[in-house]
């Protein structure tokens, strides 16, 4: 409207009424705009408008060859304008050439013609086709008519029309069958008039009409959004959709739907885990239908939530095209672009600037709008949950300085029907300490769009759909969680409960209670968000948590809702009877954001989904697992109990408290680089630092303290679009402000034995760990296998086994030492290093290697069935840690105690080979010949045995231990079997068989069952 000079316009609808604008078009606020007045019969009035937003103003209507112009004047325009009003796609100017020339050869034969669409039969009667009619006011008299169709400008060549009357007029109208070779649709088609009088041979000028879009429109060019929030975009067809006529109303409604797809070039990125669109589809996935009488519709388009807190606005372009509809035997609407709809998307990330919840070390609270508190209690608790959406995070506290505090010793995080917990406590308690070897996961990802999760070293970061981040660690000084982080997100506006509070700016609201609608004090809102004890309804630390399975429901405003993005970079141009196009579409049920990024989902206790749907499939033989423990309460556990400590301890007091923990943020440079750009201060960290101190007596926390810091500060940071473009004044080098900032959010700032970059440690020759504080000559040192050290070839492929521990490299050297059980060290040792797969920091996996040759090769015995491999680990391939023991056998066919290494053969009937076993591959032909021959064999030694009284009462299993001194080794009957130490006994160095002697009255009945292993 701003480039709308002070002319004559007109009404450009589609249907024919002089002036309607309530239902056709709005004002950019959406308000309607329609005239309230008599338009003239002739000549020219003053008429009244009326907008429902901003009242009302006058212009000059002038009747006109049978419709109706409009003048704006310099007063109209400049009401317009103030009120902003848009009503650019529904007027356009009016064509001079509707005007009645001051040529007298031309005054009498003018016209002024103007193009409509229309729905008719086709020429044959067969079908509906869509035509284009130019509509004039006749001329008085013997006059005949000329008519050219121009499509955008170009004249169509073969729809020119000469001396037609005007009773025959309809012989000019513009078919299909004139353009559909050459032209597509989305187009503006004109027409050209010229009149002749065919009794004095006079005649006109061609007139041609204002130019008609033939296509699909949407109301304006060019929309703003805000993130998160929803518009409706309006979309009207000027061109009548086509059905076979011969269809009833049901197979019209069912066959004739025009399908629209919809992508946005250029979008769908990923960028710091979260995926940068710039719109989403609410309800609409990636496409539009018009049925055959429709001749509008709308898209319901929402604001991308992408995360960031963008320095500037977004734009994203709309495109939407057509599909070919078999119904549609002209083919117009084949192929047929929209004119691209432009979207701005306004930020609202803005709003959660500086929003973190915490709960670090022995545990600070902090609310998402900045108050603190201290949580001296023992036990579960809800940290945080979205009111509407199925988003959670559960703590757990334990006693970890005896009678003075607690600390943060699990998290769980549940989206949807999937949960990432990480525990490293085996008992809450109130009174003593008992913690994990090594931290416990566990990953129930049931769809891998309910959470990112990505760790480094001790660190993790879980990111929900909705943007929210949560950000933990692993104690620098033991198994605790030493900080958790929640950083909030723009859906997390007002819709936030639990210890984090509500995020709305405002702290005097931040203490409302489970099921609360006022604030109250910290003691009472604290544990009004206790989890019951083992409660299968709500806890998330239970093995199977309840809460999983059961399905989610919104509340009435966001019930059934459905959000897509379609980024591509080219249409989908198929038909699809049934539209489904959410193949095509990335959707989310929750919110208009997803994650995106790398997933690390490998931990160390591997589980299977709880709920049904997506519900993940996994080997029978998977070797990926863990040992699994379950979360027990101390017997004395007491509830109530909630620590408060008035004394100082170990000599410390509150000033030379003070006073190291200024001095230790003071020369962390991280501090005040924070502080200066990301706004983020050390008062209230120092003054927890000194708490921390006085609890437990000494500076143990310190680190983590600053690590909550320094975590807040990277997630803030990460948050700022303007850090990754701009680069600052006061560094030599070309680097972004993110850049800047992360090259000081080290831990321990790599201890002095490492260059920070991105806020991760590049360690020196000779260092490792995430601090580059660990040497490269120590190996690990405390490391466990799963199931004790037993991989049973019944339930596992043994091919490959985790080893949970506590690594600093992901460099790890592994050397495998072969022996055979119930053997004396073997003669020829064999061994094979190979390196492992770093998983995280507190699991590698090994694959084990073949079994050596020589091994296959030597004469058999009872305990052929049980391989044994001694495993060490190292960081530099020259200092190895003690071994730790891995046996791989059937548990049905061996039973093998792991710690005494003493291995029993178990005999029976039904005994069937491990679907490992080598016996699944040997050739039928050879296993043929062996059988014959062994039992020649067998039956001449069993006659020598009974003759000699070798055969002890029946027995159904034969015992091995381990002998280094000693050659012979005895059953539990004292039978004594000779046999060399390579060898074993001499009749279990036969292929195997099992026997049973039985003495019967009438004599000695022998009964042979051979069970052929090799």
């Amino acid at each position: 409207m701003s480039d709308l000079p002070y002319v004559w316009i007109r009404p450009q609808l589609s249907d024919g009424r002089p002036l309607v604008l309530s239902d056709e078009c709005a004002c950019s606020s959406g308000c309607s705009f329609h005239l309230n007045d008599t338009l003239p019969t002739n000549g020219t009035k003053s008429a009244r408008f009326v907008s429902s937003c901003f009242g009302y103003g006058y212009a000059s209507v002038r009747k006109c060859d049978g419709f109706f112009v409009f003048y704006i004047d310099s007063t109209v325009y400049t009401w317009w304008m103030f009120y902003s009003i848009d009503i650019e796609a529904c007027f356009a100017p009016y064509s001079s050439s509707c005007q009645k020339t001051s040529n007298i050869t031309d005054s009498d034969l003018h016209v002024c013609p103007e193009v409509r669409s229309f729905h008719e039969e086709t020429e044959d009667g067969l079908t509906m086709e869509a035509v284009f009619k130019c509509l004039f006011q006749p001329v008085p008299g013997n006059i005949e008519y000329d008519v050219d169709w121009y499509i955008d400008g170009t004249l169509v060549n073969n729809a020119r029309f000469s001396r037609v009357s005007y009773s025959n007029i309809n012989d000019t109208t513009f078919r299909p069958r004139h353009w559909t070779n050459n032209f597509t649709m989305s187009f503006q088609v004109s027409c050209a008039v010229k009149s002749r009088d065919t009794i004095s041979g006079n005649q006109g000028n061609f007139h041609k009409s204002h130019p008609y879009f033939a296509g699909i429109k949407s109301d304006h060019l060019q929309y703003s959004v805000i993130e998160g929030e929803t518009i409706q975009i309006g979309l009207q067809a000027t061109v009548p959709f086509s059905c076979p006529s011969v269809l009833s109303d049901a197979m019209k409604a069912s066959h004739c739907n025009f399908q629209f797809y919809i992508w946005t070039p250029g979008e769908g990125q990923c960028v710091n885990g979260q995926t940068s669109n710039g719109v989403a589809f609410k309800d609409n996935p990636c496409g539009i239908l018009f049925g055959y009488k429709d001749r509008r519709t709308s898209i319901n388009v929402t604001g991308y939530i992408d995360g960031l807190v963008n320095f500037g606005e977004r734009k994203s372009i709309l495109k939407v095209a057509s599909t070919r509809n078999p119904m549609d035997s002209s083919g117009i609407w084949d192929d047929v672009k929209i004119p691209d709809i432009i979207v701005i998307v306004k930020d609202k990330d803005i709003l959660v600037s500086g929003k973190f919840c915490a709960s670090y070390t022995d545990p600070h609270q902090r609310t998402f709008d900045g108050k603190h508190f201290p949580n001296q209690r023992a036990g579960e608790f809800l940290l945080y949950r979205h009111k509407t959406l199925p988003y959670t995070v559960h703590v757990l506290f334990s006693a970890c300085v005896w009678g003075r505090a607690t600390c943060n010793c699990g998290i769980a995080i549940r989206s949807g029907g999937s949960l990432f917990s990480v525990r490293t406590c085996a008992e809450v308690s109130t009174t003593w300490t008992k913690t994990l070897s090594v931290p416990e996961e566990k990953n129930d990802i049931c769809n891998e769009d309910d959470m990112r999760i990505q760790k480094y070293w001790r660190y993790y970061t879980v990111t929900f759909p909705s943007g929210t981040v949560v950000s933990f660690s692993v104690s620098w000084w033991g198994s605790w969680i030493g900080s958790i982080r929640i950083r909030a997100s723009v859906s997390d506006i007002g819709n936030t409960e639990g210890l984090c509070g509500l995020v709305n700016d405002d702290v005097t609201d931040d203490f409302i209670p489970k099921n609360g609608q006022s604030a109250t004090d910290k003691n009472r809102f604290a544990e009004s968000w206790r989890i019951p004890m083992n409660s299968l309804d709500e806890s998330l630390f239970v093995r199977n948590p309840k809460i999983l399975s059961e399905s989610f429901s919104t509340d009435s405003n966001t019930d059934n809702e459905n959000y897509c993005t379609c980024p591509s970079d080219e249409p989908v141009n198929s038909y699809s009877p049934d539209f489904e196009t959410r193949n095509q579409a990335h959707c989310n049920q929750t919110t208009p954001s997803s994650v995106c990024g790398s997933q690390v989902s490998m931990v160390t206790d591997i589980s299977s989904c709880t709920t049904s749907k997506h519900r993940r499939k996994r080997s029978v033989n998977s070797d990926d697992i863990g040992d699994a423990t379950t979360l027990t309460y101390a017997t004395d556990f007491d509830e109530t109990a909630v620590f408060n400590v008035s004394d100082w301890i170990n000599g410390w007091n509150a000033t030379s408290a003070r006073k190291y923990c200024e001095d230790a943020f003071t020369f962390d440079p991280a501090v005040e680089t924070c502080n200066e750009l990301v706004n983020i201060s050390a008062e209230s960290y120092i003054a927890s630092c000194v708490e921390d101190i006085k609890m437990s007596g000494n500076t143990t926390w310190v680190e983590d303290t600053l690590d909550t810091l320094k975590g807040a500060c990277l997630t803030e940071a990460q948050k700022q679009e303007v850090f990754y473009t701009n680069s600052s004044s006061n560094s030599s080098e070309e680097l972004s402000i993110i850049q800047l900032i992360t090259a000081q959010l080290c831990p321990a700032n790599c201890s002095g034995n490492g260059q920070c970059k991105e806020a991760m440690c590049s360690c020196n020759d000779g260092f490792i760990g995430s601090d580059c504080s660990v040497r490269e000559s120590m190996p690990p040192t405390e490391f466990s296998l799963p199931s004790s050290g037993v991989c049973d070839t019944r339930q596992r492929l043994c091919q490959h086994t985790n080893i949970a521990g506590k690594f600093y490299s992901e460099n790890v050297l592994a050397n495998f030492s072969y022996f055979k059980v119930g053997e004396t060290e073997s003669s020829n040792p064999f061994s094979v290093m190979q390196n492992a797969t770093f998983r995280h920091f507190n699991l590698i996996t090994v694959t084990l290697p073949e079994i050596p040759v020589s091994s296959r090769r030597r004469r058999r015995s009872v305990m052929d069935g049980v391989h044994s491999w001694n495993i060490t680990l190292s960081y530099d391939g020259k200092t190895f840690s003690g071994h730790v023991t891995l046996l791989v056998y059937d548990s049905q066919q061996y039973s093998c105690d792991t710690q005494t290494l003493v291995c029993q053969k178990l005999i029976s009937e039904s005994n069937s080979p491990s679907p490992t076993s080598d016996a699944a591959v040997q050739v039928p032909v050879i296993a043929g010949v062996v059988v014959g021959v062994v039992i020649v064999v067998v039956i001449g030694i069993l006659i020598v045995l009974i003759k000699k009284k070798r055969i002890p009462e029946g027995r159904a299993q034969s015992v091995i231990g381990i002998q280094k001194d000693d050659e012979k080794t005895t059953n539990d009957t004292g039978t004594e079997f000779v046999g060399d130490s390579d060898s074993g006994p001499a009749i279990p160095s036969l292929p195997p068989i099992h026997y049973v002697y039985q003495k019967k009255r009438s004599g000695t009945d022998i009964s042979l069952h051979f069970n052929i292993k090799d």
